[in-house]
């Protein structure tokens, strides 16, 4: 089920969920929106998040209903809305993990697609998802924290081989960063699930078991620039991702402290540099950050564009624990 005010966005929206197999249906205005949702048991719900929809208190109170009526349902909202102001909605309503960003254009039919396909068919992982058809990404194992710098360097230096600018590269830098940290320190687990390496000064040295070994991947598709990393734990949550991202919206950097355990500031920083944000996670097992920066914009309108922002959690497999 879709709704969007806007015309031209419901048509985009319309054939590109076609284009997955699905059928389709179109709520009308907010009223006939109420009633729909009231009415089914969706599979997928697309909503604009945008007025009158954003500014009725009343709307929250029926997604959260609705959530716990018909638990399968998938709620999806799109929205011109800052990352201050959807970010506190994530953090009250657990439900709530995917936000499309709507910005000049009505929506991105490819997003849309993606978006849908991973919520149906729980397909979730592969950066290629998010690129256009051929590109295949180059891939880097992350294992020696004193590599970092090596890490870096082989990533910028395929962003100035596209001819990307220094403030774009410098982005890329920031993320990549913060990956290959994330993927060395946070996310490795000991046999009983508790952090392994995640007390420990980012200065102190790690050098990563076989088994343990995360990987770094980027490529670029003419439109967008992507990093990604993938780590064999599945640690990461979306209350620790959704609670860092608040605090440091609310507090700012400073608080925070780069040295040992401060993931928080890094990950906020990330989430800065980028225009759409996807953590793919099946718990215990994988997780997959993926990061794209639009090399379509200009700095400027990079700065003040709303971005995208997904949490896809693989469902559990009946009578596995």
């Amino acid at each position: 089920m879709f709704y969007d005010p806007d015309p031209r966005a419901c048509r985009v929206a319309e054939r590109a969920l076609a284009a997955t197999g699905s059928e389709v249906v179109a709520a009308t205005d907010p009223a006939d929106l109420r009633v729909k949702v009231d009415a089914n048991n969706w599979d997928l719900m697309m909503v604009n998040y945008d007025a009158p929809v954003r500014e009725d208190p009343r709307w929250q109170e029926t997604f959260d209903i609705s959530e716990s009526r018909f638990p399968r349902t998938r709620l999806v909202l799109h929205t011109t809305a800052s990352t201050q102001d959807y970010l506190p909605l994530m953090a009250q309503h657990r439900f709530l993990r995917n936000l499309i960003a709507k910005n000049d254009d009505p929506l991105e039919p490819e997003e849309i697609i993606v978006t849908a396909e991973k919520l149906l068919r729980q397909d979730l992982f592969g950066l290629q998802k998010y690129l256009l058809w051929g590109v295949e990404p180059y891939c880097v194992k992350i294992k020696d924290s004193r590599h970092k710098l090596d890490y870096l360097r082989e990533v910028a230096e395929y962003a100035q081989s596209l001819g990307c600018n220094e403030r774009t590269i410098e982005l890329i830098e920031t993320i990549v960063d913060e990956l290959v940290t994330n993927a060395i320190y946070n996310a490795p687990r000991t046999e009983s699930g508790e952090p392994k390496y995640a007390r420990l000064s980012r200065r102190e040295p790690v050098v990563l078991e076989d088994h343990e070994a995360g990987e770094l991947q980027f490529a670029c598709d003419g439109d967008y620039i992507a990093v990604a990393q993938i780590d064999p734990f599945g640690s990461l949550t979306q209350e620790t991702v959704v609670t860092y991202l608040n605090r440091c919206l609310v507090k700012g950097v400073s608080p925070f402290s780069d040295a040992s355990g401060g993931a928080g500031i890094g990950l906020f920083r990330v989430f800065q540099s980028l225009s759409k944000f996807i953590i793919n996670i099946d718990p215990g097992h994988k997780t997959e950050v993926i990061c794209l920066i639009d090399l379509r914009l200009s700095m400027k309108r990079f700065r003040q564009a709303a971005k995208s922002f997904h949490i896809f959690l693989k469902d559990p497999v009946p009578g596995k624990h």
